[in-house]
């Protein structure tokens, strides 16, 4: 019997079922690779349900990717957009975290008659007419506005309205230097100084008056003893965080408050109250992050003059201070010279700022009473986080206490922002004599920096115009 041989398909059919093999394969794959998409197949076809996303009609898949039924399924391809971190780095250049805040330090506010004669409008006036220093501080403005909170350093007492007046020893000087430090954008001053009793509780209390008057913010010496145990804390107005400033002086020239409470003291080592001195400004400083404060700033007035590096008493007292880890940054006045910034086991000290404005002292040994720095210090972290806050950066420029012959503050800074202070050649030298003096206890120069307010200035206007381009 003859066997049966297999039933071939013909060779013209062939290719039509390969064909359609390969249709259905292509059509299957294509179903999986939707399903995949959204979310219902893990690698290797294990089924890994996606976490449960809100339901929406942005894609419509019809037929059941597993049955096959024909019914229609709405799946939302969308993915969860995190919500952005809110961050304020207000005024700082380079803000290296979420949050920055930046705050400028200056030398004293040392009047003179000398001084305060040029600015004369009609000294007798009661009105607040009586002196216009608008001119005197001007210059600062940019500097200022290049900063998130700037304070100043009021060296003495203020008269009333209308005087009557005085210079060294025992200073009186016109209230309109607090109206003038306010209008070019102060926003807080420190006044715990050697002359802080040369008018006794009277010329304390006109000067907490004429600064809140002005809102002014204020620590150092008080009209209360209430007012001497809170702590002062700031707002950034750029949103960065909370400042905390507390301050001290050495010296009282000699004299005695009626009350300790009344001038907040850093008394030198040896002395009975050195130990509680030191106490009461960590607990200021506590009492400051209590309330919310994410940096904490204390301000040192020495009285040892002239000088271009740190005395005993400065490097001490700021030794123990930062031992404390009380605070953040720590910075100095009341030697009326400049002096060196140095980093201690992580603790910033700016030793000695000079004066901000003042009336010239001419002889070799005083003249460096005409020179000042002016410092802004940068803090970057997270607003309400302990422990991630860290100065970042510190620029600096010199200055000078004349503009060609006219008491008025002028930046040295080698862009010249001001131009020409006393001449290009005595500008020149008393700014690398500066430097010279700021990096000698060897500050590091990437942290530390002369500042280029012009070069800072055009960066920013750049900024602003891209993002304006851009549509931001």
């Amino acid at each position: 019997m003859r066997r049966r041989r297999p039933s071939v398909i013909s060779s013209p059919v062939k290719p039509l079922i390969v064909l359609a093999v390969a249709l259905i394969c292509a059509i299957g794959w294509a179903v999986a690779g939707q399903v995949n998409r959204n979310g219902w197949f893990g690698s290797g076809g294990r089924q890994t349900q996606a976490q449960p996303q809100s339901r929406t009609s942005s894609s419509t898949v019809n037929g059941n990717a597993g049955a096959g039924t024909g019914g229609s399924s709405t799946l939302n391809k969308s993915t969860a957009v995190p919500t952005p971190v809110a961050e304020h780095h207000g005024n700082s250049p380079d803000c290296p975290d979420t949050d920055c805040i930046s705050i400028l330090v200056n030398g004293d506010l040392l009047f003179h008659p000398g001084l305060w004669n040029q600015y004369a409008v009609n000294p007798a006036a009661t009105d607040g007419t009586a002196f216009d220093f608008a001119g005197l501080f001007e210059p600062m403005r940019k500097y200022i506005d290049a900063s998130d909170i700037a304070i100043c350093e009021f060296e003495t007492p203020i008269a009333r309205r209308g005087g009557p007046y005085s210079g060294y020893p025992v200073f009186n000087i016109p209230p309109e230097v607090a109206d003038a430090a306010a209008n070019v954008g102060y926003r807080a001053c420190t006044h715990a100084t050697n002359h802080s009793w040369d008018q006794g509780a009277a010329g304390i209390a006109r000067l907490w008056d004429t600064l809140a008057a002005d809102g002014i913010a204020q620590t150092g010496s008080y009209k209360t003893e209430e007012d001497s145990t809170k702590p002062l804390v700031i707002d950034s107005p750029t949103g960065g965080g909370k400042l905390g400033l507390v301050t001290g002086t050495v010296s009282l020239n000699g004299q005695v408050a009626d009350h300790d409470w009344q001038v907040d003291r850093l008394r030198e080592s040896g002395d009975p109250n050195h130990r509680s001195d030191i106490d009461k400004a960590v607990a200021k400083a506590k009492a400051a992050r209590e309330q919310g404060a994410d940096v904490v700033a204390i301000a040192m007035h020495s009285v040892q003059e002239y000088l271009d590096y740190a005395d005993s008493w400065q490097q001490s007292e700021a030794h123990e201070l930062a031992d404390t880890g009380a605070f953040d940054v720590i910075y100095g006045a009341g030697c009326h010279c400049a002096q060196p910034i140095e980093n201690y086991n992580g603790t910033w000290i700016l030793y000695g700022l000079g004066n901000a404005v003042t009336e010239s002292a001419d002889t070799p040994e005083t003249i460096v009473n005409n020179q000042g720095v002016t410092a802004r210090i940068q803090f970057a972290g997270k607003r309400g986080r302990a422990g991630t806050w860290r100065v970042t950066r510190i620029d600096w420029t010199p200055s000078a206490n004349e503009t060609r012959g006219r008491y008025q503050w002028c930046s040295l800074a080698a862009d010249h922002p001001d131009g020409t202070c006393w001449s290009e050649t005595q500008d020149a030298a008393v700014r690398e004599r500066i430097a010279n003096v700021i990096y000698a206890m060897g500050a590091d120069r990437n942290v530390v920096r002369e500042w280029d307010i012009t070069a800072e200035r055009a960066a920013r206007q750049t900024r602003q115009s891209a993002k304006q381009q851009s549509g931001e």
